[in-house]
């Protein structure tokens, strides 16, 4: 069952200061504990808070389709866990022992924010697994069009430059290249066609870094599937 929590606030909130929570916004926190082997959340979940582990430890994982498990990370004390940019989690997370957490609402939270090394540090780690999933799940899944592959991971590529805080509109990856294809799961020409249409459409631009984003909500919407 959860419960507030009264102490200071392990995080950083959008409203508050860095290190600590305005007594104002401390009814935002709150705490749960874990019986040993139980699941705090399964792959595919919505991402609705983000956890402190105040006391014991959490396995993250990957499930494989052969039904066997790949071990991602531990979380122990004083570890973040549920950081990132997706709507849904990449990755299971179990209890491995008695262990209590402290969560806070997911839009309370500033993950950019964050100025431990160690939490920026697992934040790089989590982003880094969600384009790598992001990725491999429009390779892998039935494929949608290739127009929504590439806005998605535009849109991606996006969010991560807002967290390393460079401007989120200018893409410096290449993305005119075969390795870039393969992961979209799509040929060289095929890739090349669809930028152009992004282009022509007004939705990007090329420029001396790269490619510059023009409009990232509907780049946003056609990513998933809505334009």
């Amino acid at each position: 069952m959860l419960t507030p929590v009264e102490s200071e606030s392990p995080f950083v909130l959008r409203q508050g200061a860095e290190t600590a929570m305005p007594a104002a916004s401390r009814a935002h926190v709150e705490e749960i504990t874990l019986a040993a082997g139980e699941i705090l959340f399964r792959e595919g979940d919505p991402r609705r808070f983000v956890y402190r582990v105040e006391t014991g430890a959490l396995c993250l994982y990957r499930s494989r389709p052969d039904g066997g498990q790949d071990v991602v990370e531990f979380a122990f004390p004083g570890d973040l866990v549920g950081i990132g940019y997706l709507d849904s989690h990449v990755a299971a997370a179990q209890a491995t022992m008695i262990t209590s957490l402290s969560c806070l609402p997911r839009d309370a939270h500033d993950p950019a924010a964050e100025q431990s090394a160690r939490s920026r540090s697992r934040l790089t780690a989590s982003i880094e697994r969600e384009v790598a999933f992001l990725k491999d799940a429009l390779v892998q899944r039935a494929r949608p069009d290739p127009l929504r592959r590439i806005s998605a991971l535009l849109v991606t590529l996006s969010r991560y430059n807002t967290y390393e805080g460079r401007a989120p509109e200018v893409i410096t990856d290449t993305l005119k290249c075969g390795a870039a294809a393969d992961h979209l799961g799509m040929s060289v020409d095929v890739l090349a066609r669809e930028l152009a249409e992004l282009e022509a459409r007004g939705l990007i631009e090329p420029c001396d870094q790269g490619l510059r984003l023009l409009d990232i909500d509907t780049l946003t919407r056609l990513a998933d599937g809505l334009d």
